[in-house]
């Protein structure tokens, strides 16, 4: 029905002309992102001409122009030099960008954090002590064993701790709970990078990641529950005991 990237749609009964009772925009906006989301468009295939797809649809090239502009913000479409607008390849990364903006500018608290960190990562062990693969196990274990090697390396052992957990996400195999995992991965590594400096958190740290994965190994979605909700507890005191000293310590004057 579609050609590849670089030559243009060929049905010509594809796109269907738009009522004017809604925005035209908002309706042409919507007819092709429902294109794009029932894989009528793959990822990849040129649009149109603009002029030829705005007759075909039945409304002004304006009206087409800014509904593209939306798309192209909304990450479902690309315009490319010498190709024209191409439907994009979409990722985890076009929803994330939004949401970890919208995260850094709220004040979030170390308490609402840890609240979202119960529900979401309680929810992840149970359904990846159901799920995982073999290869998943494998991950999580060759984590655990470079992070038992990186002891010294603050920002490459929070580097393998983020790693852990986007893994534990995966083994849920439910994209939509790596979505959301991810979300939060951003103020967890700033987090993590401040904790870590603790170096009595190693010795908390890594025994609690093994005990959660040896529940997830033995397909215990309790055992593998309760495991991952000791260590948010103790990470948990570990933030707290951080900010107790943040508020303590301050920086010398020159």
């Amino acid at each position: 029905m579609f050609s590849s990237e670089g030559s243009g749609v060929e049905s010509e009964m594809l796109f269907t002309t738009v009522g004017v009772k809604d925005s035209l925009v908002e309706r042409v906006v919507a007819n092709i992102q429902q294109l794009i989301v029932d894989g009528q468009l793959a990822p990849g295939t040129r649009l149109p001409p603009e002029r030829e797809l705005a007759e075909r649809i039945g409304v002004s090239r304006t009206a087409l122009r800014e509904a593209v502009r939306i798309l192209v913000a909304r990450g479902l479409l690309e315009t490319r030099h010498g190709v024209g607008t191409v439907v994009r390849e979409v990722g985890s990364d076009q929803f994330l960008e939004p949401l970890n903006l919208l995260l850094q500018l709220r004040d979030i608290s170390i308490d609402q954090l840890h609240q979202v960190r119960l529900i979401l990562e309680i929810g992840i062990v149970k359904l990846a002590a159901a799920n995982a693969t073999e290869e998943d196990l494998m991950e999580l274990r060759s984590i655990l064993d470079a992070m038992g090697e990186k002891l010294e390396d603050i920002p490459v052992f929070v580097g393998l701790d983020d790693d852990y957990h986007r893994a534990l996400a995966r083994a849920t195999h439910n994209p939509l709970l790596e979505v959301l995992a991810e979300s939060i991965g951003s103020i967890m590594h700033a987090v993590r990078l401040k904790v870590h400096q603790f170096t009595l958190i190693y010795a908390m740290a890594i025994p609690d990641h093994w005990k959660i994965l040896a529940a997830v190994a033995a397909r215990d979605p309790q055992a593998a529950a309760d495991a991952m909700q000791r260590h948010l507890d103790n990470a948990r005191r570990f933030q707290e005991e951080y900010l107790a000293l943040e508020r303590v310590v301050q920086p010398v004057a020159d």
